[in-house]
């Protein structure tokens, strides 16, 4: 069977202002080169993409929660979706390796809720190899 180009884990964003984009978004492609890089797999039978969505607080939009929220599955389209919400308090005079830190606490978070409900609907993850896979992310993102 020959690989498509499609990306298998995703990371979407949403920022709130020019300034979150710019002390942001840098890390944020990093970590999406990285998951291409070494998540180029399928995870689960049922499902072509698991799809996070880092929601980033500035002053144009807001949405005023921190953490995972609005986690949803959509057999019919086979994807996993979950929001992330990062205030502005973690990005605005923040270090970028706390940027970093708190972006993959987050993605790690994010991951594991929707392997949870992936597991409740029965479906099969190959969990392991997806850990293992995102450990090498992980510690390449943290790294640089």
């Amino acid at each position: 069977m020959e690989k498509d180009n499609t990306t298998y884990i995703t990371f979407g964003s949403q920022m709130g202002d020019e300034n979150a984009a710019r002390a942001v978004q840098p890390h944020l492609i990093k970590l999406r080169i990285l998951l291409e890089k070494y998540c180029d797999n399928s995870y689960c039978r049922e499902v072509d993409e698991f799809a996070p969505i880092l929601r980033v607080d500035g002053d144009g939009w807001y949405w005023e929660f921190e953490g995972c929220e609005k986690l949803r599955l959509s057999k019919k389209y086979r994807y996993i979706t979950v929001d992330i919400g990062m205030p502005r308090s973690k990005w605005e005079n923040v270090e970028p390796k706390n940027i970093r830190g708190y972006l993959v606490l987050h993605f790690k978070n994010a991951l594991d809720l929707m392997i949870r409900r992936l597991k409740k609907e029965k479906y099969v993850v190959s969990e392991n190899d997806l850990w293992n896979d995102f450990k090498k992310v992980e510690d390449e993102f943290l790294l640089t």
